[in-house]
């Protein structure tokens, strides 16, 4: 199975079709329910379908002054390419969210290759993927397919916006993957002319290891990050109520107390998707009442 596409909303499709086999853990039956409501607690805020859902759109995704802030700092680096653009985020943070927010906005701007890191992905199989993607048969040498990768994205940005690889939860990859994509980054940037651009999304730790690497930005500083930071309790009430809104709720018909709000900031850390399993647990038990 491919593990990359070119869609701007590929990415929701890739976390959810992620298999063992390809390095992601299949969703057991136990945890699934975690973040869903009962059908009394649908019922009751007149919902028609789940809000905490992992397949949300640009649209129902939740962004305010700190998330546009990244998000104008990420679009500013995919027009102007000067800097290799880092999102950083703990786990649950929020980072395949705002990269999905990303490419929304920009997708009239760039023509995006979507990728989801895994332990076993290989810079290889990225470089194959992403041919695979606008040119088939891929031949089987690693050379010539990396010499019809760029000779497809050269016409591609002939005709239309700079190409842009992103990749999701890029500290899984091994620093030698990690190493070679950014060699064949450099390489398709001098090709294309500059017009090929390159996204990570990774948690802090990938900051310690990249000054082990090479790149022509990364040995000028050319590095700009953005980092997620959590929702802390003045956050956690307009980020639920986003959520819930989108998902079909009307204001009035919204419980959300200070007090049901402190004991979700209490039972979670502050990440959405931690204060989304707490927020299911409490909206259930209300509404079981």
């Amino acid at each position: 199975m491919a593990v990359l596409e070119r869609t701007s909303s590929a990415l929701r499709g890739l976390v959810g079709r992620l298999r063992p086999a390809d390095g992601g853990a299949a969703p057991s039956a136990a945890a699934a329910p975690s973040r869903t409501l009962t059908v009394e607690a649908l019922q009751a805020l007149g919902l028609q379908r789940q809000p905490f859902r992992d397949d949300a759109g640009a649209d129902e995704l939740f962004a305010d002054e700190a998330i546009e802030m990244n998000l104008n700092t990420l679009a500013e680096q995919l027009r102007s390419g000067m800097m290799l653009p880092l999102l950083k985020g703990e786990p649950g943070s929020g980072k395949t969210s705002l990269l999905i927010q990303l490419m929304a906005r920009a997708q009239q701007e760039s023509q995006f290759f979507v990728c989801r890191a895994q332990p076993e992905l290989t810079a290889d199989r990225i470089i194959v993927d992403m041919l695979r993607v606008i040119a088939r048969p891929v031949p089987a040498d690693a050379g010539e397919c990396f010499r019809q990768l760029a000779r497809r994205l050269r016409t591609l940005v002939e005709q239309g916006p700079p190409a842009a690889l992103v990749i999701d939860d890029a500290h899984l990859l091994s620093d030698r993957d990690l190493g070679h994509v950014l060699v064949a980054y450099d390489s398709l940037r001098k090709v294309l002319r500059g017009r090929f651009r390159l996204v990570l999304a990774a948690d802090p730790s990938i900051e310690l290891r990249l000054p082990q690497l090479r790149s022509e930005q990364l040995d000028a500083g050319q590095v700009i990050a953005a980092s997620l930071r959590p929702l802390g309790r003045a956050r956690l009430g307009p980020y639920l109520a986003w959520r819930l809104e989108t998902a079909g709720a009307h204001p009035r018909d919204l419980p959300l107390t200070e007090e049901m709000l402190d004991r979700i900031a209490a039972a979670s850390d502050d990440l959405p998707r931690s204060v989304e399993t707490a927020a299911t647990a409490e909206l259930n038990a209300h509404y079981e009442r």
